[in-house]
C-alpha cells in the first residue's frame, strides 16, 4: 500500500510540470471560440398602420431605445453562428381632440421582442478590425394596446398580440482589443403579421468578450 501511494505521488509530481507545460502552449485563439456581448441602440419602425395614424393627425413616435444580448461561436476567421435576444422598445401614437367643451384622447402602444439565430460572414482587415454581414431568422412576439377616453372617462381599453418567425439581416464593423470586442451594427427585421408588414431598423453599439 505504501509503495502504491508513493508511486502515485511520484507520478503526480512528474506529470504536473508536463500538464502545466502543455497548457501553457495552448494560447488564446482570436479566430475561433465562444463570445458573448450586449448592446444598446435605436429601433425605428416603418408600418402602414403608423403611417395611417400619422395621416389622421395622431402624434406618432416610431422610434425607441433597443436592447440586445448575443452569444456566438466563431469557427474560423470568416464564419460564425450567432444567437441573440432583442427588445425593440415601444412605439407610440396618441391624439387629443376637443371642441372647447368635450375632450377625447386616444393612446396606442406597440412593442416587439424576440430571439434570433444568424449566420455571420466576417472579413478581417488588419490589427483587430473586421467587417461582417449576417442573415438569419427571428422568432418574435408583438403586443399592441390601446386606450380611449372621453372627458377623462375610459371608453375603450384593450390589447392584442401576435407572433411569427421572419428574416433579418445586418451589416457591421468590429474592433477587437485582446479579448474585448467593440461592435457597431445596422440590422433590419422584416416582420409580418395578418397581412401587414413591420420593418424595424436597428442601429446599435455593443460590447463583447471572446473566450
Amino acid at each position: 500500500m505504501q509503495r502504491l501511494i508513493a508511486t502515485a505521488v511520484l507520478a503526480g509530481l512528474v506529470a504536473t510540470p508536463a500538464v502545466a507545460q502543455n497548457y501553457q502552449y495552448q494560447p488564446y485563439n482570436p479566430d475561433e471560440g465562444l463570445y458573448l456581448g450586449a448592446g444598446i441602440g435605436e429601433a425605428t419602425l416603418d408600418s402602414d398602420t403608423f403611417d395611417q395614424l400619422d395621416s389622421w393627425g395622431l402624434d406618432t413616435d416610431d422610434s425607441d431605445t433597443a436592447y440586445k444580448l448575443f452569444a456566438g461561436y466563431q469557427f474560423n476567421p470568416n464564419f460564425a453562428l450567432e444567437a441573440s435576444y432583442l427588445d425593440f422598445g415601444e412605439f407610440k401614437a396618441n391624439a387629443t381632440v376637443t371642441d372647447g367643451v368635450n375632450t377625447a384622447t386616444a393612446d396606442i402602444d406597440l412593442s416587439f421582442e424576440g430571439f434570433g439565430i444568424a449566420l455571420v460572414g466576417k472579413l478581417p482587415i488588419q490589427n483587430g478590425f473586421s467587417l461582417h454581414a449576417k442573415v438569419g431568422m427571428f422568432a418574435w412576439d408583438g403586443e399592441v394596446s390601446g386606450t380611449a377616453r372621453y372627458n377623462g372617462d375610459v371608453i375603450y381599453d384593450g390589447e392584442s398580440g401576435g407572433d411569427g418567425t421572419d428574416p433579418y439581416y445586418g451589416l457591421g464593423a468590429e474592433y477587437q482589443i485582446n479579448q474585448v470586442i467593440l461592435r457597431a451594427e445596422y440590422e433590419r427585421y422584416e416582420l409580418s403579421d395578418s397581412g401587414e408588414d413591420f420593418e424595424i431598423d436597428v442601429a446599435s453599439a455593443s460590447l463583447g468578450y471572446r473566450f
